[in-house]
């Protein structure tokens, strides 16, 4: 397995994730038609053109090639993960629509990325202003942050062991310590939609 950046990675812009990870309906039309779980309930061909339209309206931006460090605080802990890909050449599964909204996570023990550096040079990512922040109602806050030293970052990725019966996935949550749980659509892969 090899890990690269992500070739077309679709996350909220600003504030807007916490209304896209919303779990709970809306009784305001324009908070409801953004919110993810929504959206994944459409047929398939309305749940692509309106996840377009987000991307559009500025809901959601494409982040192209790029490396995500994201931030996870709540319940007193402060958690970081890596948001990449990791191929095996050809990519196994195809994702609904050709949006790829459900991440494999996989948790890089603390050790190792105290280790290999990761962890300083996730930190060191976290200090720059986010693409997207949301709160959650139960007070968990979701923060990305587009990696500006992303070799570094795949160099620090590839040299942690992973076990060698994996699926290979186009986005791929390297968490630091321990799994993260990710609301639907804080990160969503883009591909083109099957015809």
């Amino acid at each position: 397995m090899h890990v690269t950046a992500v070739r077309h990675l679709a996350v909220p812009t600003g504030t807007a994730a916490a209304t896209v990870i919303a779990r709970e309906p809306s009784a305001d039309p324009t908070i409801e038609s953004r919110r993810f779980l929504r959206l994944e309930s459409l047929p398939d061909i309305a749940f692509r053109a309106h996840f377009e339209e987000l991307i559009v309206s500025g809901v959601y931006t494409v982040l192209h090639d790029r490396l995500l460090v994201l931030r996870v605080i709540g319940g007193g802990t402060r958690r970081f993960a890596v948001v990449a890909s990791e191929s095996a050449g050809e990519t196994t599964t195809y994702p609904r629509a050709g949006l790829e909204s459900k991440p494999q996570v996989t948790a890089v023990a603390a050790a190792v990325a105290d280790e290999s550096g990761l962890l300083a040079l996730v930190e060191a990512e976290a200090r720059q202003r986010p693409v997207f922040h949301g709160v959650t109602p139960d007070g968990v806050t979701y923060s990305g942050f587009v990696a500006i030293h992303s070799e570094a970052l795949l160099k620090a990725l590839n040299a942690v062991p992973r076990s060698a019966a994996r699926l290979a996935q186009s986005v791929t949550v390297f968490a630091i310590g321990e799994d993260i749980a990710l609301p639907a659509g804080l990160l969503v892969g883009l591909e083109r939609a099957r015809e």
